[in-house]
């Protein structure tokens, strides 16, 4: 009896996880906008631009560089992994290759 319920508990959290992960999405393109203040970023994509919010707890990367979002400039080209929560994508990896000059 506790070995079913174990294996039940076990997929149950696979099962959940998997949904998790579902959700996440990629997306690059170039920054067209970055207000600090807001904590969001506007980024044109090739089917249009959208704005992503930064979560506090995101990685933010250049080459193996920790970053802020203070380092990301409009020009630079990113990818970002985001989640869509309630209504508002949600940065939650971020990584930047800056602007040709």
């Amino acid at each position: 009896m506790k070995i079913k319920l174990i294996i039940i508990a076990v997929v149950t959290l696979f099962l959940f996880s998997g949904i998790a992960l579902a959700a996440a999405k990629f997306v690059s393109g170039d920054v067209t906008v970055v207000d600090a203040k807001a904590n969001t970023f506007t980024i044109k994509t090739s089917w249009g631009e959208i704005i992503c919010e930064v979560s506090p707890k995101a990685e933010i990367k250049s080459g193996k560089e920790s970053k802020t979002l203070s380092d990301v400039k409009v020009g630079d080209r990113i990818t970002c992994r985001y989640e869509v929560v309630e209504g508002k994508r949600i940065c939650f990896n971020l990584y930047i290759k800056t602007a040709e000059k």
